[in-house]
């Protein structure tokens, strides 16, 4: 083949492709976010001679192009899936891919000053609360990968147990009560639909093991309810979650659904009163069918984690009114003890601003206070425990 001819084949292939891409975006349009990714993707940028002189336009072009280049997704699944099949690789960004099929996220180590930080703030405003009359429980519930810890690696060590076990002596029971749910969830860690494989949550299953402690030593004295008092069903579409967001679902090789209870012999529906938005449920059941199969359908549970949410109980055990400091590990367990309670308000402080402690406890005539938070986020996310 002559010089000429190549050039020219070349040159023919660089069009077809560059020509073929375009047709690509003209047809597909363009994506608004990747739910792989959990972000916005960039848009086509706005022509101004500004933007060009500054070089801001080809850069906002350069971006645009790589997040909607075409099949976007399958080509980054494709580039995982390479990395395990070539390289042997078995930790992605910060995700071990156990042999199981348990993808799960490292806990990095804390030190005692971290621990001794939190629990001072813990301790100070259950002392706060107790001159208003207001009962303090804390719940640190060890997450999935806590719970698993052991499936790690010696080259990957995770260190969860390491932080909840530094942090629990720590806690002054003259002001809090510490509940620990850690065996229970360790001891049963192996029953079915315990904790996904796919995202850093746990089910409901594990929840209501959790929640028979909390609720026992919450309101001694009063009916329990029993796991028969719900039914109990696996319910939505497969989907990966949290985890495989980070590894893609090349890598899981189990997808998930979500378990659902639902409280039996109910007088009424709870209502939940949530940003001017009223509802009958504590589920969200449209979450469980949405067709992307990286939703976060999570947020079933509750809805997602708002700054702040109302529910009243139809059938309480109690007359009390309950407020809850959380994260999102609370949004599977508020249905197991929402029944106790006459009102539950809860407050997620990531998102919640200005808060006025004594006022807010006034106004809703509060009795008990929940602080319920796993063992990451109570470390990694000081929003949750900054009460002032």
């Amino acid at each position: 083949m002559n010089k000429k001819l190549f050039n020219l084949l070349l040159s023919a292939g660089f069009l077809l492709f560059i020509f073929g891409v375009f047709f690509f975006y003209i047809v597909a349009g363009d994506n608004k976010v990747s739910i792989l990714e959990s972000r916005n993707l960039a848009q086509e940028p706005t022509y101004s001679a500004e933007a060009v002189a500054s070089g801001d336009y080809m850069r906002a072009w350069d971006s645009f192009f790589n997040d909607q280049f075409p099949r976007r997704d399958a080509f980054t699944e494709l580039n995982m899936r390479v990395n395990e099949l070539a390289l042997g690789q078995d930790v992605y960004k910060d995700v071990y891919v156990a042999p199981d099929g348990y993808l799960l996220t490292k806990v990095e180590s804390y030190t005692k000053d971290d621990a001794q930080k939190i629990a001072k703030r813990i301790n100070d405003v259950g002392k706060e609360l107790q001159t208003l009359d207001v009962k303090t429980s804390l719940v640190v519930v060890p997450n999935k990968s806590t719970v698993f810890e052991d499936k790690f690696p010696t080259y990957y060590p995770s260190f969860g147990r390491e932080g909840y076990n530094r942090l629990m002596p720590l806690i002054d029971d003259t002001y809090v009560q510490n509940i620990d749910v850690s065996q229970i969830l360790y001891k049963s860690k192996e029953k079915p639909n315990m904790f996904y494989y796919t995202d850093h949550h746990w089910q409901a299953t594990a929840a209501f093991l959790a929640s028979e402690k909390v609720t026992k030593d919450m309101n001694p004295g009063v009916k329990q309810l029993t796991k028969d008092n719900w039914t109990w069903k696996m319910e939505g579409l497969p989907f990966y979650g949290s985890d495989a967001r980070k590894t893609t679902s090349a890598l899981a090789s189990k997808s998930d659904q979500v378990m659902v209870a639902t409280q039996k012999n109910l007088s009424a529906p709870y209502k939940l009163d949530v940003i001017q938005e009223q509802r009958d449920s504590l589920y969200v059941m449209s979450r469980l069918t949405d067709p992307a199969v990286y939703a976060n359908r999570y947020t079933a549970y509750i809805g997602t984690d708002y700054p702040e949410l109302h529910i009243t109980s139809p059938d309480p055990l109690t007359k009390k009114n309950l407020l809850i400091f959380k994260d999102s590990y609370a949004n599977a367990f508020i249905q197991f003890i929402a029944p106790y309670y006459a009102n539950v308000h809860v407050l997620d402080l990531r998102y919640y601003k200005n808060l006025d402690l004594q006022a807010y406890v006034k106004k809703y005539k509060i009795d008990d206070t929940l602080l319920f938070f796993n063992n990451n986020s109570i470390y990694a996310t000081p929003q949750l425990t900054t009460f002032h």
